[in-house]
């Protein structure tokens, strides 16, 4: 049986369930807005651990009060803990609560302020995406048609990042300055929540070159279930999901495979849908209308422990699948929080 098998008898293989219940599961996107409302599904679907996204092209002053609510919500809850070394994460599942940490999806929150690393990381920030598909202070999105390289303040701010221990972050950024990005760091880079161009076209997902750059940095590649970026088709299977994953792996190893579903709002109105398209922050041709459709089985993050039943299935380790799940993006998190 090949890791790309889509064929694969669904009976056959160990009993992921079960597997799945001792597993670190860390989900390496979580768009804040939807997450808040519903991180009692990661619970459900025995996650460890969210990558939440607290901010993208928020002003400074703005992204402070995105972080006072996420405080105020882990303050407040008996589920939730604030995780920003990987032992959080392992005393989160060892508790039965779910790890937070804390994400931004762009570097706007910077204002081209050096200083504010250092700021956001002593207030707990340990993943920072560089782009949010259009031009950022610190290198282009990968919609915007110039697809410049990494800016000098972007350049600046990958070495701080590693000096910091922050994981630097290449999903939404343009090719050409993710490139750079990888060749800069000192660090393991990752891409949260990206998926391979060459089983589905779109600019959201990662050129060949790019994948293995991120592999050789000794980074991860979040495969993501956004239906747009999955496949073509507005109701993608599990088995299309996993292609990208099967994919990612047999060209660098499964060891820079994981998870990064990025369940957004399935539901999002029609006029807010059109203000993030007037704002120039999506294009039509790689966001189309909502509502949106997760991968089957995977709809919700209730849905986890089919994903590591259909990865069994499909021909991948129980190692390895333990891997995809959690531990490998641990290893990263461990390589680049140690500067911490």
């Amino acid at each position: 049986m090949t890791l790309a098998d889509p064929h694969a008898d669904p009976h056959a293989g160990a009993d992921g369930h079960a597997m799945h219940s001792d597993a670190i599961v860390i989900d390496g996107t979580c768009p804040g807005e939807h997450w808040r409302e519903a991180y009692s599904s990661w619970l459900s679907g025995g996650a460890s651990a969210c990558v939440v996204s607290v901010a993208a092209w928020e002003s400074c002053r703005e992204t402070m009060d995105r972080l006072g609510e996420v405080f105020r919500m882990v303050r407040e809850s008996d589920e939730l803990s604030l995780a920003t070394d990987t032992a959080g994460i392992r005393a989160a599942k060892r508790d039965g609560k779910l790890a937070v940490v804390l994400h931004f999806q762009g570097t706007s929150p910077f204002e081209y302020d050096l200083d504010l690393a250092e700021t956001y990381w002593r207030l707990g920030v340990r993943v920072v995406q560089l782009a949010y598909n259009v031009r950022s202070p610190a290198a282009d999105g990968c919609e915007e048609p110039g697809n410049a390289g990494l800016s000098r303040f972007g350049r600046q701010l990958v070495a701080e990042f590693n000096r910091l221990g922050i994981v630097v972050d290449v999903s939404h950024t343009g090719h050409a300055s993710s490139m750079d990005a990888v060749t800069a760091s000192s660090a393991p880079c990752i891409a949260s929540h990206s998926n391979a161009a060459a089983v589905h076209a779109s600019r959201r997902n990662l050129r060949d070159d790019l994948i293995k750059a991120i592999a050789g940095s000794g980074g991860v590649i979040g495969v993501n279930g956004f239906p747009a970026f999955v496949a073509d088709t507005t109701v993608p299977a599990l088995d299309q999901y996993i292609d990208h994953m099967a994919y990612i792996a047999e060209r660098v190893g499964p060891g820079h495979v994981g998870v990064g579903i990025d369940y957004t709002f399935r539901d999002l109105p029609m006029p807010a849908y059109e203000q993030l398209i007037a704002d120039g922050h999506w294009s039509r041709e790689s966001y189309p209308p909502p509502p949106w459709h997760y991968p089957i089985g995977l709809e919700d993050a209730s849905g986890l422990p089919n994903l590591t039943q259909r990865l069994l299935q499909r021909g991948f380790s129980e190692q390895e699948v333990r891997g995809i799940l959690g531990e490998n993006w641990l290893r990263v998190f461990d390589a680049v929080w140690v500067a911490s």
